[in-house]
């Protein structure tokens, strides 16, 4: 069974879910590590720091393209989680993985939204060269943070990881709207798992923290003791209803920078011109951001 390094608030409704985390502190990579093609650094004609390695050495599973692939999980039946293996993909190699959070929909349409969001993340995949995962989440109301969600996605990253060749010092997170807010809290709680991860639409107050004692932990006190400093990528719209109170998202940010995120080398807020929403361009920019960093001993 995949356990936590360290457990997340138990009055968030998560679980000990994710495998045993292996290094806990943040490297930068060379650029030709987030090229589309890394063959100049794999043949060795670029120096520099080592490379840390982490593959699953996971096979057996089907590729390239989507793929479903279904899944016991504990308390929760047989469940389906959605994959997209890049054009390249060889389990000859280990692969970077986004996690990818879709945002609340009705309950009913929360599996054709977790293909969505996987199918809006396809291009970059297979043009980028990495794996993308898309969980559906087991809400009544649709959105994330129910009993179950935390179990069911550390089971379909357990599948991944024996299925395919994941480098599990590159598993980065991304999520959307309620995917965003969950998304705060499990990456900025396992900052030994996640290499880096980004929000589109999200608020650290709607699900992770508050500024005013409602439920612990406080915002400063999750971010203080959060450790390594997990890069992140913020995109929010400039009329997004969550940027202004009572959601604050537009104060994120700072509440970043004040525990100790660096803007541009740990820190990268992207405000745009428009609402409650992403597009495929943001996406590049949120892997461009992602793709430099893995985790470290």
């Amino acid at each position: 069974m995949p356990r936590l390094s360290r457990c997340l608030p138990a009055t968030l409704l998560f679980a000990c879910l994710l495998p045993t985390a292996r290094a806990a502190s943040t490297v930068r990579l060379p650029p030709s590590m987030c090229a589309a093609s890394e063959t100049i650094f794999r043949d060795g004609f670029e120096a520099g720091a080592a490379i840390p390695s982490d593959p699953s050495n996971g096979s057996g599973g089907a590729y390239p393209g989507d793929v479903t692939r279904t899944i016991a999980v504990p308390g929760l039946g047989t469940r389906s989680y959605y994959l997209h293996l890049p054009a390249g993909y060889t389990p000859s190699r280990s692969w970077p993985l986004v996690l990818a959070l879709r945002g609340a929909v009705a309950p009913a349409s929360m599996a054709s939204a977790a293909q969505q969001i996987r199918g809006n993340w396809a291009g970059w995949s297979d043009s980028q060269g990495f794996i993308v995962l898309a969980p559906v989440g087991n809400s009544t109301q649709g959105g994330w943070g129910a009993a179950g969600d935390a179990t069911e996605i550390g089971a379909a990253l357990d599948d991944a990881f024996a299925a395919y060749n994941v480098e599990r010092s590159r598993v980065y997170l991304w999520g959307f709207s309620a995917g965003a807010h969950y998304g705060h809290a499990l990456a900025l709680n396992n900052t030994d798992f996640f290499a880096a991860y980004g929000v589109s639409a999200g608020s650290l107050e709607q699900y992770a923290c508050t500024d005013n004692g409602a439920y612990p932990p406080t915002c400063a006190a999750l971010l203080s003791g959060a450790q390594p400093k997990i890069p992140v990528d913020v995109h929010l719209g400039s009329t997004d209803p969550l940027a202004s109170a009572p959601y604050t998202a537009a104060g994120d940010p700072q509440r970043f920078r004040s525990n100790g995120w660096i803007d541009g080398q740990t820190l990268f807020y992207v405000p745009f011109s428009g609402g409650h929403t992403y597009t495929a361009a943001q996406l590049g920019e949120v892997w461009n951001h992602l793709c430099p960093f893995a985790l470290g001993p």
